[in-house]
């Protein structure tokens, strides 16, 4: 099955996803920049957005008690590829096989077992990225994927979206 059609499948159900990064380390925010522009187009009864920036562990147990099937985080990544390169996956899967290439990596792998221990089945989006140095703003090539990313994650939720038919 495609990464497009899981992630299709993944909003079906009732599903929070998950912006990570840090807005002062340039690339490293993409995943912050990513679900701010969701959150301002995004309105789904069964999707709840979170900016939790480098600090997922302090919002683990709340998303844990929510009533999501599904986790989807969006972070930055470091990994020997182009710089915008997305990957998706379990993120079970990214750190089991050492491809723990978030630049959250401690917080991440907690995280992922307290979520899994209450139930949810945890994704991961990744954007590779260029710079994670200190500075604001996201590089130009990084910039120019973040809309597209945007776009693509918006179809997959609009297209679960049910008709309204009214009957009289």
């Amino acid at each position: 099955m495609s990464w497009l059609k899981t992630m299709y499948n993944i909003f079906k159900d009732t599903t929070c996803i998950v912006g990570v990064g840090n807005y002062y380390r340039c690339d490293d925010a993409v995943g912050l920049y990513i679900v701010d522009a969701l959150a301002a187009t995004v309105q789904q009864p069964h999707i709840v957005i979170f900016n939790v920036e480098d600090i997922i562990e302090s919002y683990c147990f709340a998303i844990a008690e929510s009533n999501c099937k599904n986790v989807l985080i969006i972070d930055a990544i470091e990994a020997d590829a182009e710089e915008g390169t997305v990957v998706f996956g379990r993120l079970s899967d990214f750190v089991e096989t050492g491809l723990d290439v978030s630049t959250h990596k401690l917080a991440l792998r907690m995280s992922c077992k307290i979520l899994e221990a209450s139930g949810k089945d945890v994704y991961m989006l990744g954007i590779v990225i260029k710079q994670n140095d200190f500075g604001k703003g996201l590089s130009p090539i990084i910039h120019s994927k973040v809309d597209s990313i945007v776009s693509m994650v918006q179809s997959s939720i609009m297209s679960n979206q049910k008709e309204c038919v009214y009957e009289h």
